[in-house]
């Protein structure tokens, strides 16, 4: 939970700097995006040394949900007629149950009595760009880097665990498209995919006991609908 508060009060402080130094760094229009979905977490091949061998356990998904929302400005000076700029710092969550896992060590064939989760909590800081035109709807594409917090808690076979949480880094990329009802209102569809480097998480045997530490890389795939406030 300490870490959720922590990237809360990033954003929130994001917010104050940004609107207190507005007109210095060419920023305004301020504008609030929440955003809900669901979320595809890719197969995880979690490698490193087990018991003191390389092995590897490799692991698939359901799917899952997602949830987020931003704090953003426009960007004046690098926005046109036909292409508008946008900062924003986004905070998402996205939480996956695992569907099945396959140690290396035990040979070919998935474990028996897998059960758990797989969750990420996510703080970018993103570059957008709308494509501006004369209707309502308004294509955007974005990229952006941060944090990304790994909680994994993943049980298989007799009680073995893959029980760890991480921070690493993380980037995105946005695509989608957004409907203006008013002046100050939009509703949005878009795709967040992101990747998480390098997550670590340690693998306990029954009794508890750490045999070894494995990683790999994280990626996610959320389509979200959300509603865009400017104020």
């Amino acid at each position: 939970m300490a870490i959720k508060h922590l990237l809360a009060a990033s954003v929130l402080a994001a917010a104050t700097a940004g609107t207190a130094s507005a007109q210095d760094t060419g920023l305004s229009g301020l504008y609030f995006h929440g955003f809900v979905g669901g979320n595809y977490l890719g197969d995880a091949d979690y490698t490193g040394l087990i018991g003191g061998s390389p092995n590897s356990v490799d692991t698939d998904y359901d799917f899952g949900g997602s949830i987020g929302g931003a704090i953003g400005w426009d960007i004046n000076r690098w926005s046109t007629d036909k292409i508008g700029s946008r900062f924003e710092v986004s905070l998402s969550y996205a939480n996956n149950d695992v569907d099945s896992t396959d140690f290396s060590g035990n040979g070919a064939g998935n474990e028996a009595n897998t059960t758990g989760d797989t969750s990420t909590t996510a703080l970018h800081a993103n570059l957008l760009w709308d494509f501006k035109n004369s209707g309502r709807f308004t294509p955007y594409a974005g990229l952006g880097a941060g944090i990304a917090y790994v909680d994994q808690d993943i049980t298989y076979g007799p009680g073995v665990r893959l029980n760890e949480s991480d921070t690493v880094f993380s980037v995105q990329a946005i695509a989608g498209v957004s409907y203006a009802l008013n002046n100050t209102t939009d509703l949005t569809l878009d795709a967040r995919y992101s990747r998480a480097f390098d997550a670590e998480t340690r693998r306990l045997n029954p009794a508890g006991v750490s045999t070894g530490d494995v990683q790999d890389d994280l990626e996610n795939l959320s389509i979200n609908v959300g509603v865009r406030f400017r104020f």
